[in-house]
């Protein structure tokens, strides 16, 4: 999901192994997603690079094929809870920003950071076993993503 992350810094990130993998609950994430609009294309793609850390990567590409931004995410858990750590081009001087889990089912994931400018929220739903509507949100505002998978 592009989304502009300018604010707090991130800690130094750790696993805790043992615990239960809450990554398991949402499987469904790992794959390639693409939103296509009126400006160009959104592609994010998960993979799983180990039990407790998956990378993300999200692209808005141009009409001409050109990249407008990039992000990329780390998706950790870390003292039996899950973050999303986006790094997107361009803001934040370049650090990642950590947004902690707070709600988590079989088919939704809810991440926030009440501190960060926008947004403060980052949601991902399952509708589909081929959709997913994401969404960023904070301060009144929410831009959704409605992602189709890639085959």
């Amino acid at each position: 999901m592009t989304l502009s992350c300018n604010g707090q810094n991130s800690q130094q990130t750790g696993t805790n192994a043992g615990k239960v993998n809450k990554l398991d609950n949402i499987n469904w994430v790992a794959a390639d997603w693409k939103m296509e609009t009126p400006d160009g294309i959104i592609i994010e793609s998960w993979i799983k690079e180990s039990d407790s850390l998956w990378i993300g990567a999200s692209y808005f590409v141009l009409p001409n094929g050109d990249t407008a931004s990039k992000e990329s995410i780390r998706l950790t858990t870390i003292n039996d809870t899950l973050y999303y750590m986006p790094t997107v081009s361009n803001q934040n001087d370049g650090k990642e920003v950590r947004f902690k889990e707070t709600q988590l089912t079989d088919s939704s994931i809810v991440f926030e950071n009440p501190v960060h400018d926008f947004p403060k929220q980052i949601v991902y739903i399952k509708t589909s076993d081929t959709t997913v509507h994401a969404y960023i949100a904070g301060n009144d505002k929410q831009l959704d993503f409605y992602y189709k998978k890639m085959h």
